[in-house]
């Protein structure tokens, strides 16, 4: 049987490996949306960090497979980012204030970073109107169905690593307290 220890030790090299495995940086590392219009409206560029928006004819489940592919790429992990879904109201505290949305959908890597994905759809897939008197978006001259807002929260080396320390130590202090308890 394996000693209790070096089970510790991998478990702790492994966890250590699995936060600090290089991914996304920063919004711009996850690509625009095929056949879209990048958005310019205040908010949707530089006023707020790692936000980034694009009127598009991508629906939610394209829009949200396409960021969970590049994702998975980015961080070169076999396995792909937990999906989340949040209601639209919380849009309000992930995106921004003044985020309309119609769904709202977390990208994650526990322990690690996420992606907010927040989608404003006013037609059905079948170009229906979702509600009474909506007009498409107009940008550029084109017409657009949908508008995709991201964000991106990474975390800080230093919050990673405060926080596998802090797991590392808890898991050791919990094994040594059993074994008081059960001597």
């Amino acid at each position: 049987m394996v000693p209790m220890k070096y089970l510790f030790v991998i478990f702790s090299i492994i966890l250590l490996i699995y936060m600090f495995w290089p991914g996304p940086g920063k919004i711009f590392d996850f690509p625009a949306l095929p056949n879209s219009a990048k958005s310019n409206l205040e908010g949707d560029t530089i006023q707020i960090p790692n936000v980034s928006a694009y009127f598009s004819n991508n629906y939610r489940d394209f829009a949200v497979w396409f960021y969970s592919q590049h994702y998975q790429e980015n961080t070169f992990f076999f396995l792909p980012p937990l999906r989340l879904n949040h209601p639209p109201e919380y849009s309000w505290i992930a995106i921004k204030r003044h985020t309309d949305s119609t769904y709202l959908e977390e990208l994650i890597y526990p322990l690690r970073d996420s992606l907010y994905i927040n989608g404003l759809e006013l037609f059905n897939p079948d170009k229906t109107p979702k509600f009474w008197g909506v007009i498409p978006f107009e940008v550029d001259g084109k017409l657009w169905d949908t508008k995709v807002t991201l964000r991106f929260y990474p975390s800080s080396f230093w919050a990673r690593f405060l926080v596998w320390t802090g797991i590392s130590v808890s898991i050791l202090f919990l094994y040594r307290l059993g074994r008081k308890i059960l001597l």
